[in-house]
């Protein structure tokens, strides 16, 4: 796209009057500013920084809003809740908006406790609608109602499809794309209904854009996933940052550049 200005960690400072006049940031969370649910203390003050123009935009599937608002508020950031987008509380949202009634949860306990505050039945069996998020308590049993579940016809809601992300000290952590492969691989899903909720998917982007009142040129997207941070925001025609060698340099670089600007 013509109108999309490719920008990486190592051209921050030849790109510093486009992030100047940027109207807003959308910045990731897992892997970006906050490594295993701790903010990284440089793109913390980053994002006090930028606070009034600033909407958080995970593929988390294991938090709220709520969550993610108490471990920022903690470091002086007062972002509101709606300003935070996360796909697993999107999926289970899109679900009850859809009209299921029964749906079988492969998610974190807060997952299940908000899909049943949004008005949905989280069953074991004979779903209509299988939600899969990012699952540490993952057990063979609930792998195998699932796939029955997929196997009777149910739908899929997938709150995103990253096979894993980086916590702390550069530790792989599994995340919802290696559990929806481990189903693909039990279930023929070739005929299933299956709906991609989170990055790269427009969606999250748009409703980001929405709540910052900018359009996709004008805001800058800051996250280290090449395939679904920087690549979903250039299919919008938004710039994108990558964060790059680590949260703290790139923060700190960031932060050294726009002082200095």
């Amino acid at each position: 796209m013509k109108n999309v200005i490719p920008l990486e960690g190592t051209r921050i400072r030849e790109s510093v009057s486009i992030i100047r006049s940027a109207g807003g940031f959308i910045v990731d969370w897992d892997g970006c500013c906050a490594i295993d649910n701790v903010l990284v203390p440089e793109a913390a003050e980053f994002l006090r920084a930028v606070q009034p123009r600033l909407v958080i935009l995970s593929n988390n599937s294991t938090n709220t809003m709520e969550d993610i608002h108490a471990i920022l508020k903690q470091s002086g950031i007062a972002l509101k809740p709606d300003r935070v987008l996360l796909a697993g509380v999107s999926a289970i949202r899109h679900a009850a908006a859809k009209g299921w009634k029964r749906a079988m949860i492969l998610g974190s306990p807060a997952m299940k406790a908000y899909a049943l505050r949004c008005g949905l039945e989280v069953v074991r069996e004979e779903a209509q609608v299988v939600i899969v998020m990012r699952d540490t308590r993952l057990t063979y049993a609930a792998l195998e109602r699932a796939a029955n579940c997929l196997a009777g016809g149910a739908s899929v809601i997938l709150a995103n499809p990253d096979g894993s992300h980086r916590g702390a000290n550069a530790r792989i952590r599994p995340e919802t794309g290696a559990i929806f492969a481990a189903l693909s691989a039990a279930v023929d899903l070739s005929e299933t209904s299956v709906e991609t909720i989170g990055k790269p998917s427009p969606a999250l982007f748009t409703e980001a854009c929405r709540i910052l009142g900018t359009q996709p040129a004008r805001t800058i997207m800051l996250g280290d996933n090449p395939a679904t941070d920087i690549d979903g925001a250039r299919k919008l025609g938004m710039p994108a940052l990558l964060v790059t060698p680590s949260p703290a340099a790139f923060f700190q670089s960031l932060l050294e550049t726009l002082r200095n600007a």
